[in-house]
């Protein structure tokens, strides 16, 4: 079920690269697809070591079931933001608008809120502590540019000289952060 559940979130990741998502420096540097490949490939060796380790012993198979079904419900509502923001502005408009809908009335990067929630499922459907080191540095990174994101739209819509203002969110992870 892990295997499946990581396949299928890489699996939805690549058709989103391909559908949803358009890329460019402003969004993902060069850099980062380095660093996210190493980052995803690591990881993927280091949680897989364990999770398929003759000695691993497997949590109960409805507690492993119920987070997966769950994490699944969370990929589902991060390929929903995906669409959300990629819908936000016309082929060839600039410029950025207020995410709104769906978990964007509450929190600035549903995407992100949905990508944390649905791996410390998976950690918890697999019970190791490779895959709560992989979604700690995830999350961590996650949240770096949340903050940066919430920020750059808190600068942007002020309220001032007729812009809107950004209304008062969660960053990332309601109600902590």
């Amino acid at each position: 079920m892990a295997l499946a559940y990581w396949t299928l979130h890489y699996g939805k990741r690549i058709a989103e690269t391909f559908t949803v998502h358009n890329f460019g420096h402003a969004t993902m540097p060069v850099f980062n697809l380095f660093k996210n490949c190493a980052y995803y490939w690591g990881f993927a060796a280091f949680v897989s070591y364990f999770v398929n380790h003759p000695l691993f012993t497997a949590p109960p198979l409805a507690q492993s079931a119920a987070a997966l079904a769950l994490a699944l419900a969370c990929q589902a509502g991060n390929l929903r933001s995906h669409v959300l923001l990629a819908r936000l502005r016309a082929p060839g408009e600039k410029g950025y608008k207020i995410p709104r809908g769906f978990l964007f009335d509450y929190v600035t990067c549903a995407n992100y809120t949905f990508e944390t929630a649905g791996w410390l499922l998976f950690g918890i459907a697999t019970q190791t502590a490779a895959a709560l080191a992989f979604i700690a540095a995830g999350a961590f990174q996650m949240s770096v540019w949340a903050l940066q994101k919430h920020r750059r739209l808190q600068r942007q819509f002020d309220g001032k000289d007729g812009r809107p203002k950004y209304p008062r969110r969660w960053v990332m992870l309601p109600p902590f952060f």
